[in-house]
């Protein structure tokens, strides 16, 4: 109480000082006054003369600030030592703490990696992405397309509202590089010549693009390089500027490298290596390379840099006049197109699936807050637990004149020692936990994404933890400062208050909610999991393996390609185990390729009449093969080349969808940006192109030989285990060529499999926890039980005294558990309906009740619950009355 007696002995010297130091300072004021200085000039230079009142107030604040270190290190060293000697309690309340903030802190770094990663351009708001878009004649409006380059070109002159505009376009190329033996394959971006310059960045070593390297009439063969490409294959060589790299046979002269950092710019991506858009004729090696002059066709999409002042909403309506403009002007190649701008900094997932990306998100943060939650119920329980145990302690402490805000204080101190120890132990387990998620996700998951504990995350963890400490301390702190107390004193049973029993009780209530709610959602993930795994593909499964073959980057001429497709083929469908082989230029739902199409009837001038429809090449043989019928019409054959008219085998949804109700064989569809008919020959049943969810998509198949294609698959239809003709279908297929072997061999099943990895990892993660949910939960119940049967011990005695059966106290305390258990599964019940409609678009052939999942998680629980209950009460059973009874 040091400080309060200096402190009243500075105010009673100020008090007493007062009057005479004001009498000299008007003194003073009028002297410097008569001296010419105006009278707030005098006052001023008075009171700096005369600064006696300010000096013990800065004293006194001196005073104060020493005395509040002196308390918080006293209730630092206070809470230290109640901590170590309760180890039990400790131990819990961290465990419990620890696996929640590890949890969030884990999911938090994953969230921060996808959503939050710094574009690496700059100011990446006022970069955008301009992204084609198609209204179709039913009014609907496709999104996110790409534009075509003769549209690109007048968007990059004619535009008001973007300081630059770059198309960019990414091409898989072969490189011949120093020291390997064979090319490899990686992403050349073409750009614009000023791509670098929009985006505000600089290449580290050379210089970007010119303009004379950009000329359509006089293109010259130069590359930038990625720093991941530089340093991996060139051995982070200094003088690489101005050596040359083979690109499809033709030499490019390096000029630049681009920054480390340059590295996952959202939907500009991470490419090995930049080019000029003018050498697309060398780059380019699919049909797109006859696209360029065509304004219909779709080859890239456009970054652009606002111009100063301008905002998204005006260059948004300046970008749509101008597309209105370019409708008016090329009405029959551009009808029902325009465009959409997006923010850069919004394009780090898909754009066209970011609102999935975030529900998901949105769910794992929801369930780990709530596992947060059920920590938080079980510290407090603890907490409560040791206020009543301490509350003659506390008592005392009032009486000898402490205030509530003092004993709030070191209450406080307590719980935030508790959080900031479970925040450093939970980045430790975020550490274990972040190792063991990226081990269970789906294969082609995002690689370039920055998923490290960095200071972000650190800061996340350390908020949550003062949250959390508050959250679960601040009760029981106003418990323990209360007035009633005092009662304590006079009260020599220090039994707790009934409302307390309430409030104890209503926290295992919400625990036991939270935890529904996350087994509700584990349980519709392994659900959705089990109805996309029964569904029927279309096609054969258990007896198909794919070969992938690649004669491109052996520089096969399409002559010399197709006669070693026809070989392969000849020799696989030779083996004895094979009873069938087909060919085409995709696997199962990897299709990327789309044609405009008018079916015959339309008008083919409006390209708002045109269907995107997905197309892959296949060869004779392909369906039968594949297991998919030939319902009308024929197969494609030997014949349909590229010296025949163009032929097309539709699936029966494209039939439905073109011709309802009619026979489409003999029919006719134009593709809009090849500017070609196709006769339709057969009609074949609908398969999942794309996703098992999917509703019958429209598909159609074009000749290999009329759609050429440097690379293929084999669809090879076994007698038996796919797997045991693996090497004797390898072995005839390197015989064909001993220099293009097959790159990779793998069942249809396992291939389907790697589509269930996404799904599956929702599911263990959820499942995962759940199950930690489950388990918090369980201790908490148990806990409050436990406690409450040591309280009413010798309420159980005299019970038993009075004739009470054990089965009567294993009724009466299981009764009492099991009421807060029952009604957090009916709040849970009724939350986990709305958790299911807001999570639906994620879940495959589930509606918004699944009785299956709901009732399982229910009866889990329950059944955990009770024998959270059960052991308490067992020991209540074991209660002797004469020991229980003795104190009385």
């Amino acid at each position: 109480m040091g400080w309060i007696q200096r402190l009243f002995h500075k105010s009673q010297t100020a008090i007493q000082d007062d009057k005479e130091l004001r009498f000299h300072l008007e003194q003073l004021t009028r002297d410097f006054v008569a001296e010419g200085m105006s009278e707030q000039e005098a006052r001023r230079r008075a009171k700096l003369d005369f600064g006696g009142l300010d000096r013990v107030k800065e004293e006194i604040r001196d005073i104060r600030r020493e005395t509040y270190i002196d308390d918080f290190a006293r209730d630092f060293r206070c809470g230290v030592r109640n901590l170590a000697k309760n180890p039990g309690f400790t131990a819990v309340a961290l465990l419990s703490l620890t696996l929640g903030i590890g949890a969030n802190t884990t999911v938090f770094a994953f969230v921060k990696g996808i959503f939050l990663q710094p574009i690496p351009v700059k100011d990446p708001s006022t970069a955008i992405v301009v992204f084609a878009t198609q209204q179709t004649a039913d009014g609907t409006v496709l999104h996110f397309l790409q534009s075509s380059y003769e549209n690109v070109k007048d968007y990059r002159e004619k535009n008001d509202a973007f300081t630059g505009l770059s198309v960019f376009m990414d091409e898989p190329n072969q490189v011949d590089l120093p020291g390997l033996t064979a090319p490899i394959f990686v992403d050349v971006q073409l750009v614009n010549w000023d791509f670098f310059e929009i985006l505000g960045v600089k290449p580290s070593i050379g210089r970007s693009f010119g303009p004379d390297e950009d000329l359509a009439r006089d293109p010259r063969p130069v590359v930038i390089l990625s720093h991941g490409l530089w340093n991996m294959k060139f051995s982070a060589d200094p003088h690489i500027l101005g050596k040359t790299i083979r690109l499809n046979e033709k030499d490019y002269r390096v000029i630049g490298v681009m920054p480390k950092q340059f590295d996952q710019a959202g939907i500009l991506g991470s490419p090995a290596m930049w080019a000029p858009i003018a050498m697309h004729s060398e780059l380019v090696t699919d049909m797109r390379k006859d696209f360029f002059p065509m304004r219909r066709a779709r080859i890239g999409y456009m970054i652009g840099r606002l111009k100063p002042g301008v905002s998204l909403d005006r260059a948004r309506a300046s970008m749509n006049a101008l597309g209105n403009h370019l409708v008016e002007e090329h009405p029959k190649d551009n009808a029902g197109r325009n465009v959409e701008l997006v923010p850069l900094s919004k394009t780090n997932v898909a754009v066209g699936r970011r609102s999935v990306f975030v529900l998901v998100a949105t769910l794992m943060m929801g369930i780990v807050g709530m596992i947060l939650l059920i920590a938080c119920g079980n510290v407090a329980n603890l907490l409560l637990v040791r206020t009543i145990q301490r509350q003659r302690e506390l008592a005392i402490r009032l009486s000898l004149g402490a205030s509530r805000g003092r004993l709030v204080r070191q209450m406080m101190t307590e719980s935030l020692l508790l959080g900031f120890a479970a925040a450093l132990l939970g980045i430790l387990c975020a550490y274990w936990m972040r190792s063991l998620v990226w081990k269970l996700l789906p294969i082609g998951a995002p690689q370039g994404y920055d998923f490290s504990l960095d200071g972000r995350v650190l800061l996340f963890t350390l908020t949550l933890s003062i949250l959390a400490s508050f959250l679960f301390g601040l009760v029981p702190s106003l418990r323990a400062s209360s007035s009633r107390q005092l009662a304590t004193l006079r009260d020599r049973t220090n039994a707790p208050s009934g409302r307390w029993y309430g409030f104890r009780g209503m926290l295992v209530t919400a625990q036991i909610a939270f935890s529904l709610i996350a087994l509700v959602g584990a349980g519709l993930f392994i659900h959705s999991l089990r109805n996309a795994q029964r569904v029927d593909p279309g096609f054969e499964t258990k007896h198909e393996l794919i070969v992938a073959l690649d004669p491109g980057r052996n520089h096969y001429p399409q002559e010399r390609a197709e006669k070693y497709y026809r070989d392969a083929t000849e020799k696989v469908r030779a083996l004895p185990m094979v009873s069938g082989v087909g060919i085409a230029n995709y696997p199962p739902f990897l299709l990327s390729m789309t044609y405009a199409t008018f079916p015959e009837g339309v008008d083919t001038s409006d390209l708002r009449n045109t269907s995107q429809f997905p197309v892959v090449a296949v060869g004779p043989g392909y369906f039968s093969s594949a297991g998919i019928p030939v319902l009308r019409g024929r197969d494609v054959n030997i014949d349909d080349d590229a010296q025949t008219n163009r032929v097309v085998v539709i699936n029966q949804a494209l039939a439905d969808y073109a011709w309802p109700g009619k026979d489409p064989i003999g029919k006719h569809l134009l593709f809009a940006g090849l500017n070609q008919n196709a006769e339709v020959i057969g009609v074949v049943a609908t398969v999942k192109a794309r996703t098992l969810g999917e509703p019958p998509q429209p598909l159609l198949y074009v000749a290999l030989k009329q759609s050429y294609s440097p690379n293929a698959f084999l669809y090879v239809r076994t007698k038996g285990d796919p797997s045991v003709a693996v090497p004797a279908v390898r072995e005839a297929v390197r015989a064909v060529d001993p220099a293009t072997p097959p790159i990779w061999e793998i069942g249809v099943a396992s291939f389907l499999d790697q589509n269930f990895t996404a799904p599956r990892f929702a599911a263990e993660l959820l499942a995962g926890f759940g199950a930690l949910a489950l388990l918090l939960a369980a201790i908490g119940t148990c806990g409050v039980m436990s406690y409450s049967v040591s309280q009413r011990t010798q309420e159980i005695g005299i019970r038993m005294a009075l004739g009470a059966q054990r089965v009567d106290v294993l009724r009466l305390i299981l009764s009492n558990g099991m009421t807060w258990v029952v009604a957090g599964v009916l709040i849970g019940l009724g939350a986990s309906v709305f958790f299911t409609r807001s999570i639906n678009k994620l879940l495959f052939g589930i509606g918004s009740f699944d009785a299956g999942s709901f009732f399982a998680a229910a009866a889990l629980l329950i059944g955990v619950a009770l024998v959270a209950c059960w052991l308490p009460a067992r020991r209540a059973m074991r209660v002797d009355p004469v020991i229980a009874l003795r104190c009385e």
